[in-house]
């Protein structure tokens, strides 16, 4: 198979791009590639490629897949551009199943789409095969990196290796540094260990990121500055509106959250009229069942041990109600965890071992802090 150098050419990463560069290899039916431009994509179709993202040790190359569906030909000028990403961290699964079906509509009603979207189903691929969260790169004995703390990346030519080159390829190469996207969403689940419903992260300082995070109709809309080196908050801080999605349990597909978050990509599509012959009337999100709050604190453990709950995710408690017990393995309470203040349970432990310094449960409010005001975690 022949494989071309990875680029790394500076005047690659501005805010458009010159041409599709293409490999010239194909794998599993797709085409390679280096880069995109969107004007080289068949319109009125559903295009798979692989971007060629970065190289393990040894030069082995490292491919992600990515999904490119275009509207007619006209399209590409006169309609929105949407990005749906997920699994930047390798145990965390649902997402992939939403691209999945976002992408098989698509794939029917194609000519009814008044625009672009791009897809990237596993952006992870090495989490992935490890059945864990990080990217796990060779180099100095080896080491972990969370590629959702190091975008918009680095290039190997100014020292970047492992997560954060797939970081600066995927930022640059297919996302065109923003050019090929207006609007964002990123989807996850939880680490593994914890679970919850259905809830979202949401910079509300930008236009158009508060009605994104209502359109998704979660159980917990968490109002937030944002986390550097995030792709939510490198798309925000670049003027690009998107928000942090967050589904159920890591390493476990839940149908019901699946189909949530499938129906939200939708509405967000016609939201953003991207789909001919919908309804003109805007949709109005049902916020009955959404707790929205700008705190998230946890509850931590002093000792290690195991975590007997006495409360899950999305129930409301009272400050100093219990929450869980940690009991060592004689089975005697050595710590008693309690609400500090009223709250929701924002997150819960399934895996009931717990170590020292451990969040063990998250809970979420409104803090009346005017510092607050966009977000805290304490």
């Amino acid at each position: 198979m022949h494989l071309k150098p990875l680029i790394t050419t500076a005047f690659l990463a501005t805010t458009s791009l010159a041409i599709t560069d293409r490999t010239g290899d194909v794998l599993n039916g797709a085409e390679v590639i280096n880069s995109l431009d969107l004007n080289d994509v068949p319109s009125s179709a559903v295009t798979r490629y692989y971007l060629r993202a970065g190289e393990l040790n040894g030069g082995f190359p490292l491919h992600l897949p990515i999904f490119i569906a275009r509207g007619p030909k006209e399209t590409l000028e006169t309609g929105k551009k949407l990005s749906v990403s997920g699994t930047v961290h390798g145990d965390e699964l649902n997402p992939i199943r939403v691209v999945q079906k976002v992408f098989e509509n698509l794939e029917i009603n194609i000519d009814k789409l008044n625009g672009t979207v791009i897809g990237v189903p596993g952006i992870n691929p090495m989490g992935i095969y490890l059945n864990q969260r990080n990217f796990w790169t060779a180099s100095d004995s080896g080491f972990l990196t969370n590629i959702n703390r190091v975008f918009p990346g680095t290039n190997s030519s100014s020292g970047g290796n492992g997560g954060n080159v797939i970081a600066y390829n995927l930022w640059n190469y297919i996302w065109g540094n923003t050019s090929n996207v207006d609007v964002a969403i990123d989807l996850h689940t939880p680490s593994s260990g914890s679970g919850s419903s259905l809830w979202c992260y949401a910079d509300f300082r930008l236009p158009y990121v508060e009605r994104l995070a209502k359109l998704l109709q979660p159980n917990i809309l968490k109002i937030d500055p944002g986390e550097p080196g995030s792709i939510e908050t490198t798309f925000v801080r670049h003027g690009v509106p998107a928000i942090t999605v967050e589904m159920g349990i890591a390493k476990t597909w839940l149908p019901d959250l699946i189909d949530r978050t499938y129906d939200f990509v939708i509405r967000v599509m016609d939201d953003l009229s991207m789909l001919s012959g919908n309804s003109s009337t805007q949709h109005e999100p049902d916020l009955s069942k959404t707790f929205i709050g700008n705190t998230f604190q946890g509850v931590r453990s002093t000792y290690g041990g195991f975590i007997e709950s006495l409360v899950t995710w999305d129930q409301d408690v009272k400050a100093g109600q219990e929450l869980g017990r940690i009991r060592n393995v004689w089975g005697d309470v050595i710590q008693i965890l309690r609400a500090p203040v009223d709250a929701r349970i924002h997150q819960a432990p399934i895996d009931p071992s717990v170590e020292p310094g451990q969040d063990v449960f998250s809970l979420v409010y409104n803090s009346t802090d005017p510092s607050c005001i966009d977000g805290c975690v304490l």
